[in-house]
C-alpha cells in the first residue's frame, strides 16, 4: 500500500512531466501505468483523491481514460 505521500509525489512528478511538454509516449499507456501504480496501489481512504487526480491528468492530456476498460481509446 502507498502511504499520501507517495501517493502525492508520484501524481506530482506525471503532472509536471505533461504540463512541461515531456515525451511520454502513448497517453493512455501512460495513464495505465499510473492507475496501476497509484490507484490499485492506494489504501481505500485514498483512493477518491487519486482518482480525481487521475481524471484531471487525463483531462489535461485531452483524453478519456477507464481503468480497465480495455485501454482503448476514446
Amino acid at each position: 500500500m502507498l502511504c499520501q505521500e507517495r501517493i502525492d509525489a508520484r501524481l506530482s512528478d506525471a503532472e509536471s512531466l505533461v504540463r512541461s511538454g515531456a515525451d511520454i509516449g502513448d497517453p493512455h499507456a501512460f495513464l495505465r501505468g499510473l492507475w496501476q501504480q497509484v490507484y490499485d496501489g492506494a489504501p481505500m481512504h485514498l483512493r477518491s483523491a487519486a482518482l480525481r487526480r487521475l481524471h484531471a491528468l487525463a483531462r489535461l492530456l485531452g483524453i478519456q481514460y477507464v481503468h480497465g476498460d480495455g485501454d482503448t481509446p476514446t
